[in-house]
C-alpha cells in the first residue's frame, strides 16, 4: 500500500511539473523566450553550487592533457579557457577562505594552460601531473566546504564534534542526510550543464535546461504528443510501472542522417562545436561517477526510495548513450527531465523553488 502511494506521488509530482510549464506557456507566449521554467525548480545552495563548480572545474582540466595527447592544442586551448571562466572571481575568494594557496596555484597553473603550444610527450605528462595535482586538492577543499555547513547543533562543541565526524568518516544520520542532499544539487548542477554544453555543441538556439522548451520546440517539429507508459515489466517491479516519456519524432528526414563530413545529425541539428560536445560527454561521466560514488548507496535501506533510485540510475545510462551516440538534443532533454529530474527530486527529498 506504502509502495502504491509513492508511485501515485511520484506520478501527481510529475504531471504538476507539466501543468506549471504549460500553463505559462499557453497563457503568456509572448514573453515565453524571456521567462526560465525548470523542470526541476530545486530550491538553490550556495555550498552545493559551490561544489558543483569543482566538478565541473575538475571536468575541464582533465580534458587539457586528453587533447593535448591527441594533438590538437586548439581543444586544449578552448578547455583551457572554459575552466579558466568557471574560476570566476567569487569562486576564487571562496576557495581563497579554506585554501589560499589553491586559490593561487589554480590562477597560475589556469595561465599557464591557456598558453600551452606543445603536444610534445613532455607537456603532455607535465599537464596531466598538474592537472591531476590540482583536481585532488579541490576535491579535498569541497570536503571542507561541505563539512563546514552542519545541521544545526545545541552548542558549539556538538557542531565542531559532527564537523570532525564529516571529515574522518563519521556516521552522523542528520549529517549524512545533508551531505547527500547537497550532492545531489550538485549533481543537478552538472546534469544543467550537460544540457548546456550539448545545446552549444548542436547550436540548437534554445535553452535546454528550460523544459517548457521540449513542449514549443515540438510543436514546431510536428512532434507526437506526450504519452504515459503504464506497462508492467517482466520483474513486476514498481520502479517501471510508471514512466514519463516524451516520445518527439521529427518529420525531416534528414534527422538520421551524415553529412559528407560524418558529423551526425539529430533532429535537423548538427554538431558545429567539438569542444562544448567534449564537455557535455565528460559532464555525463562525471554525473555518473557522483551518482555511483556518493548518492546511489544513501537511503538504499528504504524500499520506497530504492524505486527512485533505480530509476535515476537507468536515466542516467540512457544519458549516457545518447550523448555518447551524438543523439538528438531533445532525447537528451526529455530523459533529463522526464526521468532524472523527477525521481532525484523524490530520492533526496529536494526542496522546490517557492
Amino acid at each position: 500500500m506504502r509502495q502504491l502511494f509513492y508511485e501515485l506521488r511520484r506520478y501527481l509530482l510529475v504531471v504538476l511539473f507539466y501543468l506549471i510549464f504549460s500553463i505559462s506557456v499557453f497563457s503568456n507566449s509572448d514573453n515565453f523566450y524571456n521567462e526560465k521554467i525548470y523542470a526541476h525548480l530545486f530550491s538553490p545552495n550556495e555550498t552545493a553550487t559551490f561544489v558543483s563548480v569543482v566538478y565541473q572545474l575538475q571536468t575541464e582540466l582533465q580534458l587539457i592533457p586528453t587533447n593535448l595527447a591527441s594533438n590538437n592544442v586548439s581543444l586544449a586551448h578552448d578547455h583551457a579557457n572554459k575552466a579558466a571562466s568557471l574560476l570566476t572571481q567569487r569562486i576564487l575568494v571562496e576557495i581563497a577562505e579554506d585554501n589560499p594557496k589553491l586559490a593561487g596555484d589554480l590562477r597560475n597553473a589556469l595561465n599557464q594552460l591557456q598558453s600551452i603550444s606543445s603536444t610534445s610527450e613532455n607537456q603532455v605528462k607535465s599537464t596531466s601531473q598538474v592537472v591531476s595535482d590540482l583536481t585532488d586538492r579541490l576535491n579535498e577543499d569541497a570536503l571542507v566546504r561541505m563539512a563546514q555547513l552542519q545541521p544545526t547543533s545545541s552548542n558549539f562543541l556538538e557542531g565542531f564534534t559532527k564537523t570532525l565526524g564529516t571529515i574522518f568518516g563519521g556516521d552522523d544520520k542528520e549529517v549524512a542526510e545533508q551531505n547527500a542532499k547537497i550532492e545531489a544539487l550538485s549533481f543537478a548542477n552538472v546534469i544543467d550543464s550537460v544540457l548546456i554544453n550539448y545545446g552549444n555543441a548542436f547550436h540548437v538556439g534554445f535553452d535546454m535546461t528550460n523544459m517548457s522548451n521540449m513542449v514549443m520546440t515540438g510543436k514546431n517539429s510536428n512532434t507526437v504528443p506526450m504519452e504515459m507508459n503504464n506497462s508492467v515489466n517482466g520483474n513486476n517491479s514498481a520502479t517501471n510501472n510508471m514512466n514519463m516519456n516524451m516520445n518527439m519524432h521529427t518529420m525531416n528526414t534528414s534527422s538520421n542522417t551524415t553529412t559528407q563530413r560524418g558529423i551526425h545529425m539529430s533532429d535537423g541539428y548538427s554538431l558545429v562545436n567539438v569542444s562544448d560536445y567534449q564537455s557535455a560527454k565528460a559532464l555525463t561521466i562525471k554525473a555518473s561517477e557522483i551518482f555511483n560514488n556518493k548518492l546511489k548507496s544513501t537511503n538504499m535501506n528504504d524500499k520506497n526510495v530504492t524505486v527512485f533510485i533505480t530509476n535515476l540510475d537507468d536515466g542516467l545510462t540512457q544519458l549516457n548513450n545518447l550523448i555518447a551516440n551524438k543523439s538528438s538534443p531533445l532525447d537528451v532533454m526529455t530523459v533529463v527531465h522526464t526521468q532524472i529530474h523527477p525521481n532525484l527530486l523524490e530520492a533526496f527529498s529536494l526542496q522546490l523553488r517557492k
